[in-house]
């Protein structure tokens, strides 16, 4: 089925785009003293990473939680005392991850609004004619999908493309599952590999939106582990 039938089946999703921001990952609740709590325990522990839509708390009873949990966190931070619920996405030895929500970012001095995650996925190009307001498709490639936000995505393709800024194209991203929307070309440079482009999200079924989130989380916890895992390497090996 033909992506343009997809999207007049199902409640499409509206993407407003702003330029995302990026400082360094260092705030104000930044090495606090946090109390995790659940249903019949609580433990208390440090802050010690934030970032994008993740927060990693260094507690020694991590075992006494299990993924999927809800808990209450109470940080004591010299900005204040800040009290939010979130959920348990990952779990390793000595630190929780949870969910930083939308409501708690702009606690920390310094963040990314939608952060972009480098990533090596396939997909696939097409090109619609007259920018968009045809749905007749008038040329279609492979691409490989370098990096990718909620907002927006940046990909390479290795031949010649007619792709221009401000184009409406439909893009299919193999995320694990297919995602499929409509995005617009904001960038177009030379690349290692190719010619490099950067889109926004223009329309995106609300089924695949939630399915993106997702793959963006999990991204965030996997980087997360393999720049830990490699710090500590060279910590010991200095």
């Amino acid at each position: 089925m033909m992506m343009s039938s997809m999207r007049a089946a199902a409640k499409k999703t509206q993407f407003d785009f702003r330029a995302e921001k990026y400082k360094s990952p260092s705030g104000i609740l930044l090495n606090s003293r946090t109390v995790v709590e659940k249903k019949d325990f609580v433990s208390t522990g440090i802050l010690s990473y934030a970032e994008g839509d993740i927060i990693e708390i260094e507690i020694t009873d991590f075992t006494k939680f299990q993924l999927g949990d809800q808990v209450k966190l109470t940080v004591y931070s010299p900005g204040g005392v800040y009290v939010f619920d979130s959920t348990l996405v990952a779990r390793h030895d000595g630190s929780l991850i949870v969910i930083n929500p939308p409501s708690m970012q702009k606690h920390f001095a310094e963040k990314r609004e939608h952060p972009r995650i480098q990533v090596l996925q396939d997909g696939r190009v097409r090109t619609l004619a007259g920018g968009g307001n045809n749905e007749e498709h008038v040329a279609e490639t492979a691409l490989v999908i370098n990096n990718i936000s909620l907002s927006g995505v940046g990909f390479t393709i290795k031949e010649e493309f007619p792709l221009i800024k401000t184009m409406h194209v439909e893009l299919e991203m193999d995320l694990g599952t297919p995602i499929s929307c409509t995005a617009e070309i904001m960038r177009k440079e030379p690349g290692e590999n190719g010619v490099y482009y950067g889109a926004r999200y223009v329309e995106l079924l609300d089924q695949k939106a939630n399915s993106l989130r997702a793959f963006v989380l999990k991204k965030q916890v996997e980087n997360y582990f393999t720049r830990k895992k490699d710090e500590d390497f060279k910590r010991k090996f200095k």
